[in-house]
């Protein structure tokens, strides 16, 4: 039971902005409208503009790896990849067999993807991919402590 509480309150931070995104709009895509598209008034590339859910949602990540070293979260590619994720479509992976390090790396996989992919987030918010790992990650949390 013990073990349970722990586990519970390393994911506290994380569970409490699944609730708060229940209901979030998650942000939109910002097009530029007011330049030109010339030399001297270029036109800026669209890009998401995230709630401040959303923003909490990534520092809930990012604070989750930096207190649970353990997870080794800067390797999730490898995580992923060890537990046959390798080939990655983030509207439709299927999270229901993963077990809790494999959530939390893809939950850093789709936070360090927006580094590469503007809108990256937004996508897996609006498919449900992040909401679909919180319910396993609650899964997961009731096994355990039965």
């Amino acid at each position: 039971m013990k073990k349970g509480i722990e586990v519970m309150t390393k994911y506290n931070e994380l569970l409490k902005i699944e609730e708060e995104l229940k209901g979030d709009k998650f942000g939109e895509w910002i097009h530029d409208k007011e330049h030109k598209g010339t030399e001297d008034d270029p036109i800026h590339l669209p890009f998401p503009n995230y709630t401040e859910t959303v923003f909490k949602f990534i520092q809930a990540i990012y604070n989750f790896e930096k207190n649970n070293p353990d997870y080794k979260l800067n390797e999730y590619s490898q995580i992923l990849e060890h537990n046959g994720y390798d080939n990655i479509n983030i509207k439709t992976i299927d999270v229901s067999e993963m077990d809790d390090k494999c959530i939390m790396a893809l939950l850093m996989f789709l936070v360090r993807g927006e580094r590469f992919s503007d809108g990256f987030i937004l996508t897996a918010l609006k498919a449900g991919t992040v909401q679909r790992c919180f319910k396993r990650l609650r899964e997961i949390l009731a096994s355990q402590n039965n």
